[in-house]
């Protein structure tokens, strides 16, 4: 593998005026006047909850000069919703109708809003990156009306328009989603992140998740689409990014235990512990999950850790280190024709496939805020995993598994990378603007080895080939990739409610394979 170092010299220039602070503040009453009390006023844009006190009054603080929506919620009424846009401080009066077509009881006023408050849109600018002009949807877990022991994901992204999903396990353990009509197979379509950095086996050569965090461990799911491929790269689905749950901070230790039962010997145990001590953050959490399946010979089990440390260096910067462990081993009953299906859907033609993935991520952020216009962030990331199958493989899967030596498949990778990003506010003449430059290496080296494994029935993950020297397809290769990314972006603001957003985004790929395969 040929090394290339390079060197990139990014020049910013930043102007100064910044966005001021500003409030949103109002009453809702009804029809007649009367002030509403306890109704809920919620900022879809920034998952922000007032209630009304007993005038009717609430009060936002601390906004930016952007667009939202405000949404009403009150039992026995019509839900109220509005576009605003923060100029100055603003004051809303709300007047809400009450529900006239029928009577509807309160599970499922709850459950109206639920599905409400449940879906948002990204903001214009979240962090170090801008979400304007691109299509986004964010699920906010702790909304879902949902199973979120088993990971059903129909029920979690159902809300997200355009997804194709399907299921092929019991308890979630791998994600299968895809959009614009992609293949959902393993997510492979979407650039897959955890709080901003990559967890796919390979972005550039094997974009597969085999590894998909519990949705008990985390606040919220984003999906962006559109031209999310101006920062983060080439899958043409877009950026799934799991955002975990953030340490309290204001609470030095805060254990939550869920131990959850199902059929087919469903067995879900989530352990999470976090909390706040000074300047010190943590979020820590082990889920283990195992079951029978809904047919013979598809067990499975997994063991997942992820640990989030983090550190106020000072009140602009601040550094975080997370760890993330996976092991999951699972029996394969095999597939079925479409005759063998009708006759028995729980039939299993196969009890030696096996399925194990070992996955080891590590990453390391730094934010620093250099004003209170510009940020910076960089991200450091690791990946060490391996995915293992064995099994009788024939491609009819009607043929009679004969007892002898079985297909082992065996896939390593190790990957790092580095993320850079420079976001900073300024102003063209009384209009406001955001500005984002960022860069990207990303390096792998993968390995890929196919031959025989033993004639046994248990998951025993080791090449035999020497006692089978006729085994009929035979592979090791070696896949060095390197990809470095310079892109950017800016908002700029044309009137009050419309903008343009230009990007770029220069891409270097390099992919290439080393190996040898052998037909007997």
């Amino acid at each position: 593998m040929k090394s290339k170092v390079f060197s990139t010299l990014l020049l910013f220039i930043l102007a100064l005026p910044s966005w001021g602070q500003l409030s949103v503040t109002g009453e809702v009453s009804d029809s007649n006047g009367k002030p509403i009390p306890d109704a809920e006023v919620y900022i879809k844009e920034l998952r922000l909850t007032e209630t009304t006190n007993a005038n009717g009054a609430f009060n936002f603080q601390g906004l930016s000069n952007e667009e939202y929506t405000l949404i009403v919620f009150a039992f026995e009424f019509e839900v109220y919703e509005t576009a605003i846009t923060l100029n100055a401080a603003l004051r809303v009066s709300v007047a809400l109708e009450r529900l006239r077509t029928q009577e509807l009881s309160e599970v499922t006023l709850t459950q109206r809003r639920e599905k409400i408050f449940a879906l948002r849109r990204l903001k214009k600018v979240e962090g170090t990156a801008i979400y304007a002009g691109k299509k986004t949807e964010v699920v906010a877990v702790d909304l879902l009306t949902a199973n979120l022991a088993a990971n059903n994901a129909r029920q979690i992204y159902g809300q997200v328009v355009g997804l194709n999903i399907y299921d092929n396990g019991d308890a979630g353990i791998q994600l299968n989603i895809g959009g614009r009509g992609l293949d959902p197979n393993r997510t492979a379509n979407f650039n897959t992140r955890q709080n901003g950095y990559d967890i796919s086996a390979d972005v550039l050569g094997y974009p597969e998740s085999y590894y998909t965090p519990p949705v008990e461990a985390l606040s919220e799911i984003q999906v962006v689409r559109g031209a999310a491929s101006l920062q983060y790269g080439t899958q043409f689905g877009g950026l799934i990014n799991f955002k975990f749950r953030a340490p309290d901070p204001d609470k030095k230790l805060e254990l939550i235990t869920r131990q959850t039962l199902g059929s087919n010997g469903l067995f879900t145990s989530f352990n999470s512990l976090g909390g706040t001590v000074g300047k010190f953050s943590y979020y820590n959490y082990v889920s283990y999950k195992k079951g029978d399946g809904f047919r013979p010979n598809s067990d499975f089990n997994a063991v997942n850790y992820h640990g989030h440390f983090g550190y106020q260096l000072s009140n602009r910067t601040k550094l975080t280190f997370e760890a993330t462990l996976l092991d999951y081993l699972a029996h394969q009953a095999g597939g079925l024709t479409d005759s063998q299906f009708r006759e028995n859907p729980n039939l299993s033609n196969r009890d030696r496939n096996w399925f194990d993935v070992d996955w080891k991520l590590a990453s390391l952020r730094l934010d620093h805020s250099f004003s209170s216009k510009t940020d910076f962030s960089l991200n450091l990331f690791a990946l060490d995993a391996s995915r293992k199958s064995l099994g009788f493989r024939q491609n009819r899967v009607d043929i009679i598994d004969d007892g002898n030596e079985r297909e082992l498949l065996i896939d390593d990778f190790q990957n790092w990378g580095a993320e850079a990003r420079l976001l900073s506010r300024y102003s063209i003449g009384d209009k406001n603007a955001v500005f984002l430059i960022g860069s990207k290496y990303y390096q792998s080296y993968n390995q890929q080895r196919q031959g025989a494994g033993p004639a046994t029935t248990g998951a025993d993950f080791e090449f035999v080939d020497e006692e089978f020297p006729a085994f009929p397809r035979k592979s090791q290769y070696r896949f060095p990739n390197l990809n470095l990314a310079v892109f950017g972006e800016n908002i700029i603001d044309i009137t009050d409610r419309f903008s343009i957003t230009p990007g770029f985004r220069f891409e270097y790929i390099k992919t290439s394979a080393e190996g040898n395969f052998t037909e007997v």
